[in-house]
């Protein structure tokens, strides 16, 4: 209830807001950034041997345009990805040890949608909306009774999120900081991503950025749980047309 009444207070001040803070021309961006997060340590296996690796490509594209009651788009694909590889030893009935490859992984991969509006465009910039992430990964559930595990299942999942990115320009440098939210998820499945970043654009549009991103979450499917935090420093290149 309270979310739901969150929601409702937070749409009424878009509707308030939108209709003197268009953007007054179109602009398209896109941009690639490599997160280098923690994910392979929420990833559980008791081999031998063992060696990490993580996947963090993130893509994406927003465009923003001059009509004041359609809100600004920004799509993006999220590849997020944990995992541990290693060997363990099996006792055969017979007595003798076999080794056998083993692998966990933890994949929180998914694609998300941004509605927005800009609710201030100076060098003080202010996005408030929507964000919808569609995720189709896999992670270990256990059971909410007990601590006991119950396999490792797909999540096929959409959540919706408030969204509000906060921006300040420094004057004169084509340096701009920022941070962003998404978190207050309907439903059972409980989701918070944070980003924080030093962003720096050229005159001829090309640039790039550094940052910090954590992401959180908590899933409940059926009388079972999972649950992954995984966080780290980003690097990436983006464009503005």
């Amino acid at each position: 209830m309270k979310k739901t009444c969150l929601l409702l207070l937070f749409s009424a001040l878009l509707t308030n807001v939108t209709t003197a803070n268009a953007d007054t021309i179109l602009g398209v961006y896109a941009g690639y950034n490599y997160w280098q997060h923690d994910l392979a340590n929420d990833v559980n296996t008791n081999s031998e041997n063992q060696n990490k690796s993580e996947t963090g490509n993130v893509f994406y594209l927003a465009l923003e345009h001059p009509a004041p009651f359609i809100p600004n788009v920004k799509v993006q694909q999220n590849d997020i990805e944990g995992q541990i590889t290693g060997t363990s030893e099996l006792i055969g009935i017979d007595g003798n040890i076999t080794i056998v490859n083993t692998r966990g992984r933890i994949d929180l991969s998914h694609t998300e949608a941004m509605l927005y509006y800009e609710i201030l465009d100076n060098w003080i910039n202010l996005d408030l909306g929507i964000a919808i992430k569609q995720f189709d990964g896999r992670a270990p559930f256990y059971s909410t009774t007990s601590d006991s595990g119950v396999g490792a299942r797909d999540l096929d999942s959409t959540v919706a999120l408030l969204y509000g990115k906060g921006q300040v320009d420094l004057p004169f440098t084509g340096l701009s900081v920022y941070s962003s939210i998404e978190t207050l998820s309907l439903g059972d499945d409980d989701i918070t991503d944070i980003e924080l970043g030093l962003n720096y654009e050229s005159k001829s549009g090309l640039g790039g950025v550094v940052g910090y991103r954590a992401l959180t979450t908590d899933w409940k499917q059926s009388g079972r749980r999972a649950e992954a935090d995984t966080e780290g420093f980003f690097l990436g290149l983006n464009f503005h047309f």
